[in-house]
């Protein structure tokens, strides 16, 4: 367990199953895959799958996982009276309004990373990202060696964060930049990137329902 024959074994295991049960597995992508007869779209991430598909289809679907495997059922998302209205995807938020479908970033990275550098009650700011003066770069010291790996978990952190959030990935790619020497300009800028989290620490998208034609 934990090791890569380990992760290449349910590749094989998974993949071998679905597609046992008629799916096609993408090329491109193999973590997709596509049950034309069905008309049921699943991805795969790690043990997390997600199928997108008409109730009798997942219904089907979600009875042969259960021959094969105990499962950890989240919600089912959609417009029927038993359908859930909010449901969670590797911790990211999906809402189903009247309107349309709601996506959040996972709202506790945010929480964690103001938690972390001690920001709760600090002064927030309305931009992400600092661009230091030469004279600052000049005068910038290194972190001291115990800090690095403090320093990289949360850059860590924010990178994966700036995945959903867009307002954050400039910002986020010129912290990691910062990685293999850490420096106290590089701790100011992900400070000032805590800041405007919060300003700003919920982004939700919002995919309104559209018709043909």
């Amino acid at each position: 367990y934990g090791t890569q024959k380990a992760a290449e074994g349910w590749q094989c295991e998974y993949s071998n199953f679905l597609v046992s049960l008629g799916f096609e597995q993408g090329i491109a992508c193999p973590c997709i895959f596509v049950h034309s007869e069905k008309d049921v779209v699943v991805t795969v991430h790690g043990d997390d799958f997600t199928a997108v598909g008409p109730k009798v289809s997942l219904d089907w679907y979600e009875t042969a996982l259960e021959e094969k495997s105990e499962l950890k059922k989240g919600g089912r998302l959609g417009p029927g009276p038993h359908d859930d209205r909010k449901a969670t995807c590797l911790n990211r938020v999906i809402r189903w309004t009247s309107e349309g479908l709601e996506y959040e970033a996972d709202p506790r990275q945010v929480e964690k990373l103001i938690e972390e550098l001690e920001l709760e009650g600090a002064k927030a700011c309305v931009t992400p990202g600092i661009k230091p003066l030469p004279e600052q770069h000049a005068e910038d010291k290194p972190l001291s060696q115990h800090r690095h790996t403090a320093f990289r978990a949360l850059a860590a952190r924010a990178n994966y964060l700036s995945a959903d959030r867009p307002d954050c990935q400039f910002a986020a790619k010129e912290i990691c930049r910062w990685m293999s020497a850490p420096s106290e300009l590089s701790l100011a800028a992900l400070k000032r990137l805590g800041r405007f989290l919060l300003t700003c620490p919920r982004l939700v998208f919002r995919y309104v329902f559209q018709s043909a034609g």
